[in-house]
């Protein structure tokens, strides 16, 4: 029953009720003396999981994301498997 109601609301809300959205405007999260919001710099955005980035007085670990291995998926598997 709790669903149907949580459906209702939905259905009567009014459009503004939903959050607003970026639009495709890369730029619109941008932060002046913040590198995390928004766009962040090249250096970041080319740096390794394992580098350290300093921005604006913020240093940050690189962009996530796997460590480099030399070791294919099956390897990998059958080392943590091991």
């Amino acid at each position: 029953m709790e669903s149907v109601f949580r459906w209702l609301s939905r259905l009567f809300q009014s459009p503004r009720a939903e959050p607003e959205k970026q639009q495709g405007d890369v730029h619109a999260l941008d932060r002046s003396d913040d590198p995390r919001g928004g766009v962040q710099s090249d250096e970041y955005r080319h740096a390794a999981p394992v580098e350290i980035v300093e921005d604006a007085g913020v240093a940050m670990g690189g962009p996530g994301g796997a460590v480099p291995e030399d070791l294919s998926p099956d390897e990998r598997r059958e080392r943590d498997r091991g």
